[in-house]
């Protein structure tokens, strides 16, 4: 009786255990895929395509993964570098915003790709936007902030809004940084007050840079050129090649300069 038990036990044993290693086996192909590890292995591999669905499916199945700015930056990286699709890129930027807007180091690098790429698209609604966005994140280093005042005060300069232009300039004056940035606001700023002819002034701050310690030296260079020009139309011709033969061998185009103080001594 006792052998008959035995008998009977091994196979029920046996049929248990294939049910046991069944069971396990299909656990371990339920188990979630690593699509990170995988995007980034058909990244390495130039399958971008492959690499395109496994980022996206990551980002939409992991709503609070640790993975998640990996998967967007590579995800970016793919449709600008690889596709190089602007358009698909300025919407993940702001979709990147929208998560890490908060995140003051991601939210700068966020914008200042998202305002250059809408930059270059001439979307300058849009562009201003960002800049503005990037002027008030928290703890903004100085310089950062300065160059986000320019941009910002550009785009004004460039749609006759001038008025605006002089307010964010004024502010960029006011930040805490270098002196090679402030230097570049008091430009920007001459710049203004030449386009509303307004002459005198823009000479004034065109002196004020050339004298100013931290202002590099290319600046210097255009500054002392702006001054020529401000100068000559001003009527004060000695003044006006004085300044342009100041700048004769450190201004970009050494014709420009030359081509002007040729006219200038011709109507002496």
């Amino acid at each position: 009786m006792a052998t008959a038990a035995r008998r009977f036990s091994l196979p029920v044993l046996l049929s248990f255990l294939i049910v046991f290693l069944f069971i396990l086996t299909g656990c371990e192909k339920a188990a979630p895929p690593d699509d990170m590890a995988d995007a980034r292995k058909a990244a390495g591999a130039r399958r971008y395509g492959e690499a395109e669905k496994l980022l996206e499916r990551y980002l939409r199945l992991n709503p609070e993964g640790e993975e998640r700015w990996e998967a967007w930056q590579r995800l970016l990286q793919i449709t600008l570098d690889v596709r190089g699709d602007d358009k698909a890129g300025m919407e993940l930027l702001e979709a990147m915003y929208l998560e890490f807007g908060m995140d003051g180091d991601k939210a700068r690098e966020v914008l200042v790709r998202l305002g250059g790429l809408l930059e270059t698209a001439r979307r300058w609604d849009r562009a201003a936007d960002a800049w503005r966005k990037l002027i008030e994140v928290p703890d903004l280093p100085g310089d950062e902030n300065a160059r986000a005042h320019r941009r910002l005060a550009r785009i004004h300069t460039s749609r006759r809004e001038f008025g605006i232009a002089e307010d964010v300039l004024h502010q960029c004056l006011q930040l805490k940084a270098t002196d090679a940035r402030r230097a570049e606001c008091l430009y920007d700023l001459a710049d203004v007050q030449m386009s509303m002819e307004h002459f005198a002034r823009g000479a004034d701050l065109a002196r004020q840079i050339l004298v100013m310690p931290g202002a590099e030296r290319d600046l210097k260079a255009l500054a002392g050129f702006m001054l020529g020009d401000a100068l000559e139309q001003q009527g004060k011709t000695a003044e006006a090649l004085a300044a342009f033969e100041s700048v004769r061998e450190t201004y970009p185009n050494e014709l420009v300069v030359e081509t002007r103080i040729r006219q200038l001594r011709k109507g002496r």
